[in-house]
């Protein structure tokens, strides 16, 4: 799915390793909690998952309002993916094989297509760098998550437990100048992510948020799903780089 402008992004997360201010104030009991959710999604050979999400946006004379979708996820592998969504901007599907990532609007019956790199992990980061793409909940799977929170928020505390819908969760708070983010983690045996926050500290307090449902780990998935076939009649067009 191309989620253009959604609240959550990689330039969000950036991939900086530097050393900790001063007046940070980091939480061990939260970071090893990151730190056990990310190995564990970066152990896995593949995993499919439905997240939910609601996102403020903001209409010309009109102001903020709330926006949602929900996407249908599956990694296989360092090097296929699959994203399907439906929302309020349509039904659109993302592909990717290894050698080239698709991206088809349902709803106009066109596509494009870009020559990516050999690995899921710097294909999402090469699109979202060069077009300004977004994919759902990435940053969960870059293998510097835990890294990259600490060296963008400056307090990351353990709340405590929470129950989600019936799951015991982990709650953590990072807070930063123009932002907080909250995370819900499984206090299972996995310990994956059941949900996210984000609110930026700016005018009308837009947020974001995402719940994680459906999680099948290690499962055998067809490498055939992640090639796209154009239907008949569709029309190619050209993605713009972000840079135009």
């Amino acid at each position: 799915m191309i989620i253009k402008k959604l609240v959550i992004s990689m330039l969000i997360l950036t991939v900086i390793v530097g050393s900790y201010a001063q007046d940070t104030k980091t939480d061990k009991i939260a970071v090893q909690i990151l730190d056990r959710m990310s190995n564990v999604i970066g152990d896995l050979e593949a995993c499919n998952f439905t997240l939910s999400s609601s996102y403020d946006t903001e209409l010309h004379n009109i102001g903020i309002v709330t926006r949602h979708s929900t996407s249908n996820v599956i990694f296989y592998g360092p090097d296929k993916l699959s994203i399907q969504t439906h929302g309020d901007k349509g039904h659109r599907g993302t592909w990717y094989n290894g050698d080239r990532i698709y991206f088809y609007s349902y709803d106009e019956n066109n596509y494009a297509v870009v020559d990516a790199p050999s690995n899921t992990i710097e294909t999402i980061e090469t699109i979202n760098n060069d077009y300004g793409i977004e994919f759902p909940a990435a940053d969960f799977f870059f293998p510097t998550f835990t890294d990259d929170i600490i060296d963008n928020f400056n307090k990351i505390s353990y709340v405590g437990t929470a129950n989600l819908d019936g799951v015991e969760c982990f709650q953590i708070l990072a807070v930063n100048d123009s932002m907080r983010i909250q995370f819900w983690i499984a206090n299972d045996s996995y310990n994956l992510p059941v949900k996210f926050s984000i609110t930026y500290k700016k005018k009308n307090s837009p947020q974001y948020e995402a719940t994680f449902s459906d999680w099948e780990l290690n499962k055998n998935i067809p490498n055939s799903i992640f090639d796209f076939m154009p239907p008949s009649g569709a029309r190619e067009v050209k993605l713009v780089p972000k840079s135009n």
